[in-house]
């Protein structure tokens, strides 16, 4: 669910980068000095009609500590000078090249870019060796592994060391949403592994990501989702309280934004939230989803927009399973398909569809369900699920091999 574009005000440091060194290339000589930032002011008035100081050229370049970023104006009259349109243009050209360079050349580059990055987290799942060498790989790449973290987060793998992938991708992405992704993501990684100290960690840091105005609808509900989690896990029921009633208020500021998404605010939290017995908030978010009636998200491919749909489907008849309504529960688990699970979702997901299936079941085929969950588990190495199930196999006296 966390897949998402970052937007263009978040400015990643790495493309300021690549944008300095194309703005001395086009100027002709090394910019070191205030004299050079005055010649360059000169240049862009005479020949952008440009207003912008050598002073802030100079940060800019470095030149004066400063703690702003460079305005949308200044990074867009700059990438003009070196012969683009604007600074979203320079951005997009820098990531195309990047990924041309790692992916190969493609004549459709949206979607087969897209197509790569599926097979290449194929490979990735198949072999540990890829695995390694992927991820060092894509250290030299950082644009290529924006792209790829951010479009395929495989949640399958979170129980590996794949999750040292989005440690790699906080090095170039230091903006808000970002730091919600990835921690996020390291978070569910600490509590499927049942490790409280990386829990404590990354729920902090999670935490400490201030929520601004322009952070997208997804990594909102996923900080929510988060900090919910953790704080009953914890048992702290104060910190809980508020946070949700504080998650209900941001919640009315998405609304419209959900409307437009793939996956709503409420239906991020609840992934999260899933994991508690917290009933009355489970059943607050289920009620209260936002709905998709419209999208601007084109560049959703039709698969992942089936995903999400079959995600849903399940959150809601795992949902309501907590809330004790068996026959909506049922009713959900009757429209799931699991093949309309992508590819690094399946196992994740797939678990949480068995462990309800598990309580409508008897006998021969509850032995079939507990068969699946225990392949699924030595497959995904979640131990929050080894755990459960072992308890719940010793209140039902059932003999389970592990």
């Amino acid at each position: 669910i966390f897949d998402f574009h970052l937007k263009t005000m978040n400015i990643e440091s790495g493309i300021v980068a690549h944008l300095q060194k194309n703005v001395i290339k086009h100027f002709g000589k090394q910019i070191s000095t205030a004299t050079d930032c005055e010649n360059l002011a000169d240049s862009l008035k005479q020949n952008f009609n440009a207003n912008i100081s050598s002073q802030t050229l100079r940060r800019f370049f470095g030149l004066v500590k400063s703690t702003s970023k460079s305005s949308l104006f200044t990074l867009d009259v700059l990438s003009e000078f070196c012969g683009f349109r604007n600074f979203e243009n320079f951005r997009q050209s820098c990531s195309n090249s990047e990924l041309e360079k790692f992916f190969g050349d493609a004549e459709d580059s949206g979607k087969n870019y897209w197509k790569k990055s599926e097979e290449l987290c194929r490979q990735i799942s198949d072999s540990p060796e890829m695995l390694g060498s992927i991820h060092h790989r894509l250290l030299s790449f950082p644009l290529v592994r924006k792209y790829f973290m951010e479009n395929h987060p495989m949640r399958d793998m979170l129980g590996t060391v794949y999750s040292q992938y989005f440690l790699a991708y906080l090095k170039f992405n230091q903006c808000s949403e970002a730091k919600i992704f990835a921690y996020g993501f390291l978070f569910h990684s600490a509590f499927l592994l049942e490790n409280p100290e990386l829990m404590e960690l990354y729920g902090r840091k999670v935490s400490e990501t201030l929520l601004t105005e322009e952070i997208h609808v997804i990594p909102a509900g996923l900080k929510f989702g988060v900090q919910l989690l953790y704080a009953d896990f914890r048992n702290d029921e104060a910190l809980f309280r508020q946070t949700f009633e504080e998650m209900k208020e941001v919640r009315k500021m998405y609304v419209q934004a959900s409307e437009k998404s793939v996956c709503s605010f409420e239906y991020t939290v609840l992934e999260s939230l899933i994991f508690t017995d917290r009933t009355e908030e489970i059943k607050f978010l289920i009620e209260n989803n936002s709905c998709q009636k419209d999208s601007d998200q084109l560049f959703v491919p039709a698969e992942r927009k089936r995903t999400h749909d079959e995600v849903w489907n399940i959150l809601c008849a795992a949902g309501c399973q907590k809330i004790g309504d068996s026959e909506r529960t049922q009713i959900f688990l009757k429209k799931v398909n699991l093949e309309n699970l992508g590819f690094g979702w399946k196992k994740y997901y797939s678990i949480l569809y068995y462990s309800v299936q598990l309580e409508f079941s008897e006998g021969s085929d509850r032995q079939i369900i507990m068969t699946k969950l225990n392949s699924l588990i030595d497959e995904t190495h979640f131990i929050y699920y080894e755990t459960k199930f072992r308890n719940w196999d010793r209140s039902k006296k059932l003999s389970l091999s592990y």
